[in-house]
């Protein structure tokens, strides 16, 4: 099978000749441009021959000129829709287009974004979180200007040619996580934005990923999403079996990102097999719960391409 058809067996439920399987690891790159950012990505995704393309977006955010957090309420009302002519969009765009032309078109390419909540504290500080609360009338024109930021994004991606994105979000963590929000703060300042960004990405493939752990997926199991992805290997999340449960879309996860370069081989290959044997070979993707550390080894990595296609050859006899 090409890479993108089995992309789209594994995420309709169809019959994969091997499960797709992604790690991915950021490369730092936002003081480099987007041709660079692609080559990095390109060398890396041949390596390991990993089924998704992957690509990180290390292009932060951009306040409004002069703000470097929030220190007032007042500072809200400061942002306004973006440009896709600014740097931290043209060099992401510019990636996705070098990856395009270089990987052709049978290798899917899934670009990573943010919700507009996150988007914002990634810049400010998630310290400021509680002023974003505590200032509904201030904060409200924010996310509404970096939920339209976010369309008009998601809008030129789309004429790139992205076969879909792994949208991250935040909503569904919960106290006594330090990024944990309660039922009533999700569905004023979370939900409505994220739900309008995973509408305009329909036709691609949405992989939702529920970032974090003390996680209530039941806030998220409503939105339209094609795959869910999220730290299965955590004590306070849902594991793959239970998830599975629960919905009949495809799963991506399986494998612990804060664990892996610890572990022997050995373990990584249990923990894979086990994988497989909560959720099966169709509507999975294997995957990392998140990020693995930059710094992973080679022999580590190489591991869990072969286990995969180990699998596969053992399937096929």
């Amino acid at each position: 099978m090409k890479k993108v058809e089995r992309l789209h067996a594994a995420v309709n439920g169809e019959k994969v000749d091997r499960i797709p399987g992604i790690m991915w690891i950021h490369f730092g790159t936002d003081i480099v441009d987007g041709a660079e950012t692609a080559r990095l990505h390109a060398r890396y995704l041949r390596y390991y021959d990993w089924d998704l393309a992957k690509v990180v977006n290390d292009y932060r955010y951009p306040l409004p000129e002069g703000l470097e957090t929030l220190e007032t309420p007042q500072d809200m009302l400061k942002f306004r829709p973006q440009s896709m002519e600014h740097r931290t969009y043209t060099e992401q765009f510019r990636c996705l287009k070098c990856l395009r032309a270089d990987l052709g078109p049978d290798w899917p390419i899934i670009d990573t974004l943010f919700d507009p909540f996150q988007q914002i504290m990634r810049k400010v500080g998630f310290e400021k979180a509680q002023m974003v609360f505590d200032n509904p009338k201030e904060a409200k024109p924010m996310l509404e200007a970096a939920t339209e930021t976010m369309l008009a994004y998601v809008r030129e991606i789309k004429r790139i040619g992205v076969d879909g994105v792994l949208y991250s979000v935040n909503g569904a963590i919960c106290p006594p996580h330090p990024k944990g929000v309660t039922e009533e703060i999700f569905r004023e300042f979370m939900r409505p934005y994220e739900v309008r960004v995973l509408e305009e990405m329909k036709g691609m493939v949405r992989i939702l990923h529920v970032c974090q752990s003390q996680l209530d997926f039941s806030r998220v199991l409503d939105y339209p999403c094609e795959v869910f992805s999220w730290w299965d290997r955590n004590d306070t999340c849902p594991s793959l079996a239970e998830l599975r449960r629960r919905t009949d879309k495809c799963l991506m996860g399986g494998v612990d990102h804060t664990k892996l370069i610890e572990k022997t081989r050995t373990a990584i290959r249990a923990e894979i097999h086990d994988a497989i044997s909560q959720v099966g070979r169709k509507k999975f993707i294997l995957a990392p719960g998140c990020t693995v550390m930059t710094h992973a080894p080679e022999h580590i990595l190489q591991c869990v391409r072969d286990t995969l296609n180990e699998e596969a050859l053992a399937v096929a006899a």
